[in-house]
């Protein structure tokens, strides 16, 4: 007799259902199916179907799917070192999986991530996992990607080089095993430790996997030079790649004649349980076909105290103080540091309002922030608190801020795994936020994306994000917007209702934004169906397993306020370039970067290594 069927119960009701089910079939609700990638020779032991820790049914070589989703985590001993390149790394999300926990079993111990890029050539029966991202080896579908998404793969990569050499984990992109992508995101399947590789070991791996031989003969050469520069040691620097990348970027763009265009629809509701509305957002108004963008979501916080006035007071001054700025004509780092001079005039525009009021601690009037400036295919993030932002695209939803909140915090000092930390009495509370202390305690996070896809950017409050709704529910609410069957506007309305029934405690706020993109094809994404599922990848070994840490940060690395006050890099505005000018460019760029490229990249490693100290209590108590 063959055994019973495994059931997948509802987090929400606990009810048993089908694995091969979509939705509860007593409450309705979409089931979370969460597949956690295994690392360890423990599952050797096991076959497809059966059942790991009671708990855990085995899908694939490495590859589980979650029965009691509802249940908390398996907890990890934030003592070993192993695990700590996930949790210092956390900050890096979507690229990088998360720690879910590890599995002690009499076989061996498994260490299970959450959020990796699994596809159905990790399955043994891809039929029993229907809906799973399908994400695909890059070396696999490099060939099939034009120009413009070859380049924005090696700006990711080149872009998460110092944070993982900071964590001793940067062998991970040399490893084809472990290069990922969906749709325009570049993902890491898991981590790879062992001693750093340099720069030129990159530069080789890129001339050996990649190349853009179909792209003509001066790219080619181009791309060439690139590496052969990467493994120059008197001009090899992170940030130099980076930048040589971005200006070839904008030149593909432009010979691929690139076009974007922006839908935006936005809705605030108070909620069914709050007597006033202490969000606000910005546009106010559905917009339509726009080239530039401006969006903010904030929410207040102080109660009664005044938090819509504190929210208002920074949708007003940030708007006033971002409108004017140029993406296209500034550099990267002068755009950055303008929006964090903004966000920082703003707190001190709130806490001077504090001040005069003579509001003391938890009276004091304070907002979350989370914001979007875009222009053409740039696109700046940034954020204060827990309003956050999410990417989705047709192959997923993917959280692109970190919350300010102590289970963060944690995460990132290597104390636990966000599934622990959120169990804290504290867990959600805020450690900073607008208006709540002096600018130079202040650390917004501002961050950069390429846009060469069709997605849609959502930026929320927490009254839609608590309770992961934007997770469960992205697939019924905003994927139709980007299948045409929906329009953007009632997909706003959608969530916030979403909000209102199945959260309901806090006021909500929504800001949809619809990346439109063509170019002189038409094309408006890439499609890699027919290749995702073909072949079976090489094995994947337990490479995580043997992790040293890296050396303590020198006398040599720079502390926060140096970072903030050293001189940053100038780019010139890109041009049409000829021929021979495709090669002088590299060349000049190489050559005016390496002077404060090694400034950059330390940098760069210390901002990934610096995290405040915790304190005893949170900052500012659950809202």
């Amino acid at each position: 007799m063959n055994p019973p069927a495994p059931n997948l119960i509802c987090p929400e009701c606990g009810t048993a259902n089908s694995i091969h089910q979509v939705e509860c079939h007593h409450c309705q609700v979409p089931l979370l199916k969460r597949y956690l990638w295994a690392i360890g020779s423990a599952l050797d032991h096991y076959s497809v179907g059966e059942l790991v820790g009671d708990r855990y049914l085995v899908q694939g070589k490495h590859l589980l799917l979650d029965l009691l989703p509802g249940e908390p985590a398996p907890s990890v001993d934030n003592t070993a070192q192993l695990y700590r390149p996930y949790l210092r790394l956390f900050p890096k999300r979507p690229h990088v999986p998360e720690l879910f926990g590890a599995l002690s079993l009499p076989e061996g111990e498994l260490l299970l991530l959450e959020h990796a890029p699994v596809s159905c050539i990790d399955i043994a029966d891809a039929k029993v996992v229907p809906g799973l991202t399908h994400a695909a080896p890059l070396t696999t579908i490099w060939d099939k990607a034009n120009l413009v998404r070859r380049l924005n793969w090696l700006w990711q990569i080149i872009s998460l080089w110092p944070a993982l050499v900071a964590e001793n984990v940067a062998l991970t992109l040399l490893n084809p095993q472990l290069l990922r992508a969906e749709g325009s995101l570049v993902r890491l399947l898991q981590l790879q430790a062992g001693n750093n590789p340099t720069l030129a070991d990159l530069g080789q791996f890129w001339q050996t996997h990649f190349n853009f031989t179909d792209q003509g003969e001066n790219f080619q050469q181009a791309f060439t030079i690139l590496c052969q520069q990467m493994q120059d040691p008197r001009e090899a620097a992170p940030e130099s790649v980076r930048q040589t990348l971005e200006v070839l970027f904008q030149q593909a763009l432009d010979d691929l004649g690139y076009e974007y265009h922006y839908d935006i629809a936005s809705r605030s509701d108070q909620g069914p349980s709050r007597s006033r509305n202490e969000d606000k957002c910005l546009p106010q108004t559905d917009l339509a076909d726009q080239s530039r963008v401006l969006a903010l979501v904030c929410d207040g916080v102080g109660g009664h105290e005044g938090g819509d006035v504190a929210s208002g007071l920074a949708i007003d001054i940030l708007a006033e103080t971002l409108k004017s700025l140029n993406l296209l004509e500034t550099p990267p780092a002068t755009v950055e540091q303008a929006i964090q001079t903004a966000i920082h005039a703003t707190n001190d525009a709130i806490n001077q309002r504090n001040d005069t009021e003579q509001r003391h601690e938890r009276q004091r009037m304070g907002t979350t922030v989370v914001g979007a400036l875009i222009e053409h295919a740039h696109l700046y993030l940034a954020h204060i608190g827990d309003s956050r932002a999410y990417w989705i695209n047709r192959w997923g939803c993917y959280q692109l801020t970190l919350d300010d909140d102590v289970a963060s915090r944690d995460v990132r000092l290597g104390m636990s795994t966000y599934h622990q930390a959120l169990e804290l009495p504290y867990g959600g509370s805020l450690v900073q936020a607008l208006g709540m202390a002096p600018s130079q305690h202040l650390h917004p996070t501002v961050e950069r994306f390429l846009l060469d896809e069709e997605g849609i950017l959502l930026l929320c409050s927490d009254g839609l994000s608590d309770f992961n709704r934007v997770e469960t529910y992205w697939r019924q609410y905003l994927l139709p917007v980007l299948q045409g069957r929906v329009s953007l506007t009632a997909a706003a309305e959608q969530l916030i209702d979403l909000a209102n029934r199945l959260n309901g405690h806090d006021n909500v706020t929504v800001v949809l934004i619809h990346c439109r993109v063509k170019n002189t094809a038409g094309v408006l994404d890439l499609d890699y169906s027919d290749i995702v599922c073909q072949g079976e990848l090489p094995e994947v070994t337990d490479i995580t397993m043997g992790y040293v840490p890296p050396p303590e940060p020198s006398e040599l690395n720079l502390t926060v306020s140096q970072v903030l006050e050293s001189p940053q890099p100038q780019l010139q505005q890109v041009h049409k370039l000829g021929s021979q000018g495709w090669l002088l460019l590299l060349i000049a760029v190489g050559v005016a970067t390496a002077a404060f490229s090694f400034l950059a990249v330390m940098t760069s490693m210390n901002r990934s290594n610096t995290v405040e100290k915790p304190s005893s209590s949170p900052l500012i108590a659950p809202k």
